[in-house]
C-alpha cells in the first residue's frame, strides 16, 4: 500500500499552523504520524494537505512554573520518558508512557497525538486524568484551557472542531502526601495494546485518603474516571485498604460497574471486568505505597 498523493506543510509557529488549517478546510494535522499515516495507507482518511507541527518550537517545549508542569504536545514518548522535570514531578506518567508501543513508536509517536486520537486503550490519558490535567486549545481567534476529562467524547471522538490545535498539557504539581501509579494488562510484554488499564492517584493526610482518582482504560469507550470506585476511597484509611482487606474488595467491584468492555480479539468482556478489578486493587495498593504517607 502506498501514500496518496498529498501536499506537505511544516509551518515554524503555531499561528502559521493556524493559517494553514483556515485556507486548507481538508487539512489534516500531523504530529509524529504513526497513526494518520497508517490509516492514510489503508484508505481510511483521505487528505489532500498534511500540516507537519513537527517543526514548532513551543509545541515541544516541557517547563514548569510554582504550580504547574507544561508538556508540550509535540513532545515524543521518549522526550518525555528522558526528561529529569517529568520524572521528578510526575513520575508515573513516565511509567505509562514507557509502555506504549516500540522504541521506534516512541521515538517518533508524539503525548499530543496519543491523547487526540481518543482510543480507549490510549496509555497517557488515564495517567493524565487521575492527575488532573488540563489541555490547552488554540484556533484562528483565541486560546482556551480545559480539564481533560471533558476532552473525550466517545471512542476515538473528542471535543476539537475545525481549526483547533492541541498546544500543550498542563498538570497540576502533586501536593506532599500525593503519590499515583498505572498499571497496564496488555497480550504481550512489549509494543501491546491494552486490553485494561487502570491509573491512581491518591493524596494522603494523617493515614486518611483525603482526595483520589481511579482512571480506567480499554474498558469503556473512552478513558474513565470510575466514580464509584473514586469516591468509595475517599475518606478511607489506608490500612483498610492493604492487599486482602474487604474495603478494597468492594473498590475493585465499584471500578468494574463504571466499566463498559466489549469483547473483542484481545479479549471477553467478561474476562476485561476480571481483570480489571484485578488490576484496580493493584494499582490502588501501588499508589498508597508511592505517597510520602502521614505528611
Amino acid at each position: 500500500m502506498y501514500l496518496p498523493d498529498f501536499n506537505f506543510h511544516q509551518p515554524d509557529t503555531v499561528q502559521k499552523a493556524l493559517d494553514l488549517l483556515e485556507e486548507n478546510p481538508d487539512a489534516a494535522l500531523m504530529a509524529g504520524g504513526t497513526d494518520l499515516l497508517v490509516e492514510m495507507k489503508k484508505g481510511l482518511r483521505l487528505h489532500g494537505n498534511i500540516v507537519s507541527l513537527a517543526k514548532i518550537p513551543e509545541m515541544k517545549l516541557i517547563t514548569q512554573d510554582e504550580k504547574n508542569l507544561y508538556i508540550g504536545a509535540c513532545s515524543t514518548h521518549s522526550e518525555v520518558i528522558a526528561s529529569s522535570l517529568v520524572g521528578e514531578i510526575a513520575p508515573a506518567l513516565v511509567e505509562a508512557t514507557t509502555k506504549i508501543g516500540s522504541e521506534q513508536v516512541r521515538n517518533t509517536g508524539t503525548i499530543g497525538g496519543n491523547i487526540c486520537t481518543a482510543a480507549s486503550c490510549c496509555d497517557t490519558a488515564p495517567i493524565l486524568l487521575a492527575m488532573h490535567a488540563f489541555v490547552e486549545i488554540a484556533n484562528a481567534g483565541n486560546k482556551r484551557m480545559l480539564p481533560l476529562s471533558e476532552f473525550f467524547t466517545f471512542n476515538k471522538k473528542t471535543i476539537l472542531g475545525k481549526g483547533d490545535l492541541v498546544i500543550r498539557f498542563i498538570i497540576p504539581k502533586p501536593e506532599s502526601g500525593t503519590g499515583a501509579c498505572y498499571e497496564k494488562f496488555g497480550l504481550r510484554e512489549a509494543g501491546s495494546i491494552s486490553v485494561v488499564s487502570v491509573a491512581v492517584s491518591v493524596k494522603i493526610s494523617d493515614g486518611i485518603i483525603s482526595d483520589a482518582c481511579i482512571v480506567i482504560g480499554a474498558v469503556a469507550p473512552t478513558p474513565k474516571i470510575s466514580e464509584q470506585a473514586t469516591n468509595m476511597l475517599k475518606g478511607k484509611n489506608v490500612q483498610e485498604l492493604a492487599e486482602g482487606m474487604p474495603l478494597l474488595e468492594e473498590v475493585g467491584d465499584a471500578a468494574v460497574r463504571d466499566s463498559i468492555p466489549i469483547g473483542d480479539i484481545r479479549g471477553g468482556a467478561q474476562y476485561r471486568r476480571d481483570v480489571l478489578k484485578v488490576m484496580t486493587k493493584r494499582a490502588i495498593v501501588r499508589a498508597i505505597g508511592n505517597t510520602e504517607i502521614g505528611n
